[in-house]
């Protein structure tokens, strides 16, 4: 928060209203010395606008209502060089340039060394500040923090993977290893997009990730959710809208994996391939094939340009003989650790995918 600047008792009500739980609020005000008993989080909400509150408690408002609740989200890219390239000691050169990092509103931690499986990586965060206009005067900055693993390939090739709890933070990852890499003539970063791949494709990537998303440990169930967008459509214009596909579209595709065809078969995906339907999102279940767990993995491109990226929407467990599944609360390093098999597994589908034509 702005040393110069307290918020005004309609944008705090509105922030601790809109953006903070209750029991984020109860904290808070009772921090005050103030319990509210039977309240709701408006109420509480209301209250907390009309006290004067330090610069301690309005920093503890403002980084709850920027946190986005523990869905964490995979991304990634690569960086090629035409020769042996160091991308630790040039994201250390850059760390180091403060007239770089304070202009961008970024801070930068040391790198350290870690072996993850049988390959070494580097693992470094980003913690950034950025100016969100049109938002009310205390919600106008955003602030974020991710982490990220640099994997050195060999032969010039480096690997980056995000992982972030919101939107913006593989962006702000990406707009950094951008500034490390724009002065060298032979270094270049390529991603995993949608508008690479023929309409078709996208239809062969979604069903081949289906069949290889987790590895061998799990195997595919359902389809739960389904995101296109329409091509030219009996002589119309392209319409790029998105759409979600209907139950019964899904149930289609449900009945037409459970006959043993694949995804391409099902009534509902060769329509709409042949109006040029284009796929860019799919929720697949898997089912662990010796613990009683399953899990919803969500691949999806998205933002502008549309840039592959994979999140679990939900994890279930169940526990005891012939029990449901319940949700449950998967660990961090546990789904941190999933959402890399399935997006190295997507990786690996995307470019078998383009070279197949």
């Amino acid at each position: 928060m702005s040393k110069s600047y307290y918020p005004s008792a309609f944008d705090l009500h509105e922030v601790c209203k809109y953006y903070l739980r209750r029991y984020e609020l109860n904290n808070i005000i009772q921090g005050e010395g103030i319990f509210m008993m039977n309240s709701t989080a408006e109420d509480i909400a209301l209250k907390l606008s009309n006290l004067l509150l330090d610069k301690d408690k309005l920093d503890i408002i403002q980084g709850q209502a920027y946190k986005v609740s523990e869905n964490y989200s995979m991304s990634g890219f690569s960086i090629n060089s035409k020769g042996d390239y160091s991308l630790n000691e040039a994201y250390e050169t850059l760390r180091t340039d403060d007239s770089i990092t304070l202009s961008d509103g970024y801070k930068l931690s040391i790198l350290t060394k870690e072996t993850i499986g049988d390959k070494d990586c580097f693992v470094g965060s980003l913690d950034y500040r950025k100016k969100k206009p049109g938002r009310i005067e205390f919600m106008d900055t955003e602030q974020g923090s991710s982490e990220f693993k640099m994997f050195d390939l060999g032969n010039g090739k480096w690997q980056i993977e995000v992982n972030g709890t919101k939107p913006n933070d593989g962006r702000e990852v990406k707009r950094l290893f951008e500034s490390i890499i724009k002065k060298e003539k032979d270094v270049s970063m390529s991603f995993l997009e949608v508008d690479k791949m023929k309409p078709s494709q996208t239809i062969s990537f979604f069903d081949k990730l289906m069949l290889i998303g987790l590895g061998s440990d799990w195997s595919y169930q359902d389809v739960k959710q389904l995101t296109f967008r329409r091509g030219q459509d009996n002589g119309t214009e392209d319409n790029n809208d998105e759409e979600e596909a209907t139950d019964s579209d899904l149930m289609g595709i449900k009945q037409a994996i459970l006959e043993g065809k694949n995804l391409r078969d099902a009534d509902f995906v060769k329509k709409f391939e042949k109006q040029g339907c284009m796929f860019t999102a799919m929720t697949f279940e898997f089912l662990h094939k010796r613990e009683p767990k399953k899990i919803h993995m969500h691949a999806e491109f998205k933002g502008n340009p549309k840039i592959f990226e994979v999140s679990i929407a939900n994890y279930y467990e169940a526990t005891g003989k012939g029990a449901k599944f319940e949700l449950a609360t998967l660990p961090k390093n546990d789904c941190l650790k999933l959402q890399s098999v399935f997006w190295n597994n997507a990786k690996d589908t995307y470019y078998k995918v383009l070279i197949e034509g």
